[in-house]
């Protein structure tokens, strides 16, 4: 009795480890290096702000809104202000983006939140000076803009401060 068990476990266990060997098989073509998790790179500087540039150009963010961090006081964003954030972008140059500033401060005054179909966006605000822009998920490092140099009707830290007063 014993050895009719045998003959059937070892084909299973052959079978199983056999199909599991299946896995092991993964193509390394030009667009999975992309997402390969060994490829630490980010490709370019304004990568995040690329990403979050080409959402808004599809669809508009379902729950826009700005927090500020002091008091979490919570503000949506109108049509109006969604406008601002849109020519934010639009106005951006390639020297804009920057690496991590030194003596950023560790935690940002605001908060911005861009939710679409696929994608949540976070937009850190440090000070007049400086932000930075991520996915909620995001793989590599935060993109950080100076934008100090921005025109002030454009300036996402004026906004956020006209829409919450301290």
């Amino acid at each position: 009795m014993n050895i009719n068990r045998n003959k059937f476990i070892i084909p299973i266990i052959c079978s199983l480890f056999s199909i599991s060997l299946f896995g092991c098989n993964y193509n390394l073509n030009e667009n999975n290096l992309k997402k390969n998790i060994f490829n630490k790179s980010k490709p370019t500087n304004y990568y995040y702000t690329q990403l979050l540039m080409k959402d808004l150009s599809v669809e508009a963010p379902t729950k826009p809104y700005a927090l500020y961090m002091n008091f979490y006081r919570k503000k949506d964003f109108t049509k109006d202000d969604l406008t601002t954030v849109s020519q934010f972008f639009n106005s951006l140059t390639n020297e804009s983006f920057i690496t991590k500033p030194e003596g950023i401060p560790a935690k940002p005054i605001y908060k911005i939140f861009l939710t679409f179909s696929t994608t949540k966006y976070v937009i850190n605000i440090y000070d007049e000076k400086y932000i930075s822009i991520s996915p909620w998920d995001g793989d590599f490092i935060m993109d950080y803009i100076d934008i100090s140099k921005m025109y002030k009707a454009y300036n996402l830290y004026g906004l956020c401060k006209y829409l919450m007063p301290q």
